[in-house]
C-alpha cells in the first residue's frame, strides 16, 4: 500500500514537472514565428512604477530563446548603474530545447565593468553583465530584475520590434503614476489601442504587442524601420539630480538646460580673459577672432570623458577647463563658449546624435534621450559656423560626418532652438587622384600620386597627416590595399581657403604589378579605387536610402618602357541610373596609356523597386573597375 501511495506520489511530481517544463519547449513556438528569427521573445513584462519624481521602479521580466549562434548577443544581459540608478535584484534561469531547466543565476554570476571603457578620466557609470554558458542551440533565458531610478527624466522606452532578427510572442508594457501627474506620451505604430486603468492612488497605460515576425535584413535601409513600434514617455514635471523643469516642447527644453545647467559655468579666470584679449587685440573680423581663439582652445585643451555626478548633461565650467587643460565635449563647448563671450561672439550650446548615421532628434517630442554629444554653432551674420570642441586637429568650421547633415537643438537664453548642421552633398564629398606613373621592364609600377579630399571626404585620411612615418606608410597599406605596393615619399598638407581640403602627395612603388606574358603585357589600370558590387535584395520591403553620396575621379597615366604593337581599341563607356553616374574612359597615346574614371552616388531615399537599378547599376560598375588589358608588345623580327 505505501509502495503504490510514494510510486503515485512521483507519478504525480513527474507530470507536474513536465508541465511546467513545456512552458519554454520549443515546439511551443508558433512556427510562422520561427521564420527568419535569430531569437524570439516568448514572453516580456516592463513595468515603469513612477512613485514620486525621485523614486521611479522599472521591473523587468522576460524569456528569451536563442535559436542559432547568430542570435547569442541577445541572451546577453546588460545592466548600467549609476548614483541615479541602482540595481535591486536579478534572479534568472536557462532551459533547454525541451524546456527543462540547465542552470540558474542571480547577480553574483554577473561581471562587473565600466560602461565607458577606458575612454573616461573620471566614470561613475558601470555595467553589469551577464552571458549564458550554453552552446547547445536552441535554448531560453528567463530572468527578472528590478532597478530603481531617482530621477524620471530619463524614462525607458518601449520598442519591441526594434531588432530585425527577433521575433516576439507577447511583449507588455506598462507605466503607472499618481492620478494628477501629468505625462508626456508619444506613440508609433501601436498594433492596439492602450489600456488605462486609474484608481484613487494610480493610473497605469498598459500597450501590449503580440506575434511580432522577425523581418529581413536589407541593405541599405532606412536609419529607422518605417513599421518599428516606439512608446515614448516624459512626466511634464521632472527632477534629476536636484534639478527640477517642466517641459512640454524643445523651447523648454533648452531653456531648462540653458538656465539650470549652463548658468555661472562661464567663469573665466582674469588671466584668460585678459589672453583672450591679447589674441583678438589686432583683429577686427569676428570670424577671424573666432578661428583664433578656436585655434587656442585646441592648443590648450584635449578631450577626455568625464561621467560623475549629473555628468550626462551638466559641464563642468569654464574654470575647471582652464585650470585642468582637459574636459568632456560638455565642458569644452562650454569652455569655447565663454571665449567667444570674452570676445562679445555669440554663439550655442547645441545637443546633437552623434555618429556616421544621421539621426536627428525627434522635432515633435522633447526628450533628454536623443543627443549623445555636444557642439558650438556661431551666427555670424554672413553664415553660421560650426565648431567640433573635441578635436585638437579639426579645422576651423568643420564637422565632418560624424555630425553632419542632422537637426540638432541649440539652447539659448529665448529657449531651445532645432537648427541643423552643415550638408555635404555628392558633389562636394570629393575624392580626386592624379597619378603619372611608369611601368618598368619587370612590371614594378613607379611613380607619383596626388589626391585631394573634400567634404565629408575630408577625413579618409586626415587621421594619417599626425603619426609617425612608420605608421602612416602602415596606415597607407590599408588604404590603398594592393599588393607590394611601397610607398617611398609621403607628403600632407592642409588647405582651407574656402572649405578644409587634405592633399596627399605620394612617390610608390608597386613591385610585379604588371604581368608579361609572352610578348604581350597584362594590366589592370583601376589600381586604387574598385568598388564593390552591393548585395541583392529580392522581394525588398524597405524604402532604399544611401546616407551620403560622394563623387571620386581617378586620372592615371602610365608610360610604358617597351612599344605597344599598333593601337588599343580606346574604352569609353557611361552608366545612369537615378542614384548616381559612372563614365569609365581608357585611350593610347604613342607608349602611354590614359585611364579616367569618375563614380558619382547621390544621396537619398528612393523606392523600394529602385533598389534593382542600384544594383545592376554598382554590378557594371564593379564589373568595368575590375578590367584588365592585354596589350601587345612589337617585337624585332
Amino acid at each position: 500500500m505505501i509502495n503504490r501511495f510514494v510510486f503515485t506520489l512521483f507519478s504525480l511530481l513527474f507530470v507536474q514537472f513536465n508541465l511546467l517544463s513545456q512552458e519554454y519547449a520549443i515546439e511551443k513556438i508558433p512556427t510562422e514565428l520561427r521564420s527568419r528569427a535569430t531569437a524570439i521573445i516568448r514572453h516580456e513584462s516592463i513595468n515603469i512604477d513612477m512613485r514620486n519624481e525621485t523614486n521611479i521602479v522599472e521591473s523587468v521580466t522576460r524569456a528569451i530563446t536563442i535559436l542559432n549562434k547568430a542570435g547569442e548577443s541577445h541572451a546577453e544581459l546588460l545592466l548600467f548603474y549609476d548614483k541615479s540608478k541602482s540595481i535591486k535584484g536579478v534572479k534568472g534561469a536557462v532551459y533547454n530545447e525541451f524546456g527543462i531547466q540547465m542552470d540558474k543565476f542571480s547577480l553574483k554570476n554577473f561581471r562587473d565593468y565600466s560602461a565607458t571603457g577606458q575612454v573616461s578620466m573620471y566614470d561613475d557609470i558601470r555595467v553589469k553583465h551577464y552571458q549564458p554558458s550554453s552552446i547547445v542551440y536552441p535554448y531560453t533565458v528567463v530572468y527578472s530584475y528590478e532597478i530603481k531610478h531617482s530621477q524620471n527624466l530619463f524614462i525607458p522606452y518601449w520598442r519591441p520590434n526594434y531588432y530585425s532578427d527577433l521575433a516576439v510572442e507577447k511583449s507588455i508594457y506598462q507605466v503607472q503614476c499618481q492620478p494628477q501627474q501629468a505625462l508626456r506620451i508619444k506613440t508609433e505604430n501601436i498594433p492596439s489601442e492602450v489600456k488605462v486603468e486609474t484608481t484613487d492612488k494610480s493610473k497605469s497605460y498598459i500597450w501590449t504587442a503580440t506575434n511580432l515576425s522577425a523581418r529581413k535584413d536589407e541593405p541599405f535601409s532606412p536609419i529607422t524601420y518605417a513599421s518599428e513600434i516606439c512608446v515614448k514617455v516624459v512626466p511634464e514635471h521632472f527632477k534629476y539630480y536636484k534639478k527640477e523643469g517642466q517641459v512640454n516642447d524643445w523651447k523648454q527644453f533648452g531653456k531648462w538646460i540653458y538656465d539650470d545647467l549652463l548658468k555661472d559655468k562661464k567663469d573665466l579666470p582674469q588671466s584668460a580673459k585678459n589672453n583672450v584679449r591679447d589674441i583678438i587685440k589686432d583683429m577686427s573680423s569676428p570670424k577671424e577672432k573666432a578661428k583664433a581663439l578656436y585655434e587656442y582652445m585646441q592648443g590648450k585643451t584635449r578631450y577626455i570623458s568625464i561621467q560623475i555626478g549629473i555628468g550626462g548633461l551638466e559641464p563642468f565650467p569654464a574654470s575647471y577647463v582652464e585650470r585642468l587643460g582637459y574636459g568632456d565635449c560638455k565642458a569644452l563647448v562650454n569652455y569655447m563658449q565663454a571665449l567667444l563671450d570674452e570676445a562679445n561672439i555669440t554663439s550655442y550650446y547645441c545637443i546633437v546624435e552623434a555618429g556616421n548615421a544621421k539621426k536627428s532628434l525627434d522635432t515633435e517630442f522633447a526628450n533628454a534621450v536623443d543627443g549623445n554629444h555636444i557642439i558650438l554653432c556661431i551666427p555670424f551674420d554672413s553664415d553660421t559656423t560650426w565648431l567640433e570642441c573635441t578635436s585638437q586637429k579639426q579645422p576651423f568650421g568643420f564637422l565632418g560626418d560624424f555630425t553632419d547633415d542632422r537637426l540638432v537643438l541649440a539652447c539659448t537664453q529665448e529657449g531651445g532652438k532645432v537648427l541643423r548642421t552643415p550638408k555635404y552633398n555628392w558633389a562636394q564629398n570629393l575624392q580626386i587622384r592624379n597619378a603619372a606613373l611608369q611601368v618598368q621592364p619587370d612590371g614594378t609600377v613607379t611613380g607619383q600620386i596626388k589626391t585631394t579630399f573634400s567634404g565629408a571626404q575630408f577625413d579618409n585620411h586626415f587621421s594619417n597627416i599626425f603619426k609617425n612615418p612608420v605608421d602612416q606608410n602602415k596606415t597607407l597599406k590599408e588604404y590603398y590595399d594592393v599588393d607590394n605596393i611601397y610607398f617611398n615619399k609621403v607628403n600632407y598638407e592642409i588647405s582651407d581657403a574656402d572649405a578644409p581640403v587634405v592633399v596627399e602627395e605620394l612617390d610608390i612603388n608597386i613591385k610585379s604589378y604588371v604581368v608579361k606574358s609572352g610578348n604581350s603585357i597584362i594590366i589592370h589600370p583601376n589600381i586604387f579605387n574598385i568598388s564593390r558590387a552591393i548585395p541583392e535584395s529580392r522581394n525588398r520591403q524597405n524604402q532604399l536610402y544611401i546616407n551620403r553620396g560622394y563623387t571620386d575621379i581617378d586620372e592615371l597615366t602610365f608610360e610604358l618602357s617597351e612599344e605597344i604593337k599598333g593601337k588599343i581599341m580606346p574604352v569609353h563607356k557611361v552608366l545612369e541610373s537615378p542614384m548616381g553616374a559612372y563614365s569609365l574612359a581608357i585611350k593610347q597615346e604613342d607608349n602611354r596609356i590614359h585611364f579616367y574614371r569618375k563614380l558619382e552616388i547621390k544621396e537619398g531615399l528612393y523606392a523600394s523597386e529602385d533598389y534593382q537599378k542600384y544594383f545592376d547599376f554598382m554590378k557594371e560598375v564593379s564589373a568595368s573597375d575590375k578590367g584588365k588589358y592585354n596589350l601587345p608588345l612589337a617585337v624585332n623580327e
